[in-house]
């Protein structure tokens, strides 16, 4: 399973959503009475989510204009407004916004640069900014996101960022031991549930309850909610250093004069 975008309704949108607020809720604090842009809101649950924790207004803009309509829809609040545009071309905003975030986007584009320098652009002199990117080197399980054209090494999100921002945080957002243990063991429950299913004993049984005309036991596999992200899952602290284990690198900083 492979999300490029969550959108409410969908199995990612349950499965993940609690990792992506997250990142909102860790930084909504340093938003408040602020004039915030959301750099790739999304749907705009996070645009909501900090007008709500107290950001004196929120920009959310987004390349997508289904993801800008269901964002209006489904996440409106007084304080935010939801715009079509490209992260990669800002500079009609002005210099407006007190501080800026925007999670988990600068791997879906060609130019990745290009974000960091444009939300300079948009941000006050010594304005926030938050950022978070997958980590290159995780040992992820399973395929490679097709939607992602360039994961950076902590390095160079960290040169990169550094160049037009003062860091002042420097943080990984990573699963929580307890749900690496978790995922291990729904991994042995899936894998003897498929051993079950292949047993001649579980092919007598099924035999023998559809002759009684009870329930097949072939749609009893494990829960959907069972693999949901949910919080205290994933956890974001601060980075002493890098590591193959961290999932995502999140730097927050100020714009350099």
């Amino acid at each position: 399973m492979i999300p490029e975008r969550l959108m409410p309704g969908t199995t990612e949108w349950e499965v993940f959503e609690a990792e992506h607020r997250q990142r909102y809720e860790f930084f909504a604090s340093r938003c408040r009475g602020l004039r915030v842009l959301d750099a790739a809101c999304g749907v705009g649950y996070g645009s909501q989510l900090l007008a709500e924790q107290g950001a004196a207004s929120v920009t959310g803009v987004d390349i997508s204009p289904e993801a800008i309509e269901c964002a209006r829809t489904q996440f409106a609040h007084p304080m935010v407004e939801f715009l079509s545009g490209d992260v990669r071309d800002l500079a009609g905003f002005g210099r407006q916004f007190d501080a800026a975030v925007s999670f988990e986007t600068i791997e879906h584009l060609p130019d990745p640069e290009a974000l960091l320098r444009e939300v300079h652009k948009v941000l006050v002199p010594g304005g926030f900014f938050a950022c978070s990117t997958p980590n290159r080197d995780y040992r992820r399980k399973g395929h490679a996101n097709p939607y992602h054209l360039c994961e950076w090494s902590y390095e160079k999100f960290h040169d990169a960022f550094e160049q037009r921002f003062e860091i002042d945080g420097r943080y990984h957002q990573s699963p929580s031991p307890g749900y690496l243990r978790h995922l291990e063991l729904l991994s042995e429950l899936s894998g003897i549930q498929k051993q079950l299913r292949f047993s001649v004993a579980f092919r007598m049984e099924e035999a023998l309850r559809k002759m009684l005309g009870k329930q097949s036991l072939n749609g009893h596999r494990l829960s959907e909610s069972l693999w949901r992200i949910t919080p205290g899952d994933y956890a974001i602290e601060p980075i002493s250093q890098p590591s193959p284990l961290h999932a995502a690198f999140i730097l927050a900083g100020r714009a350099r004069v």
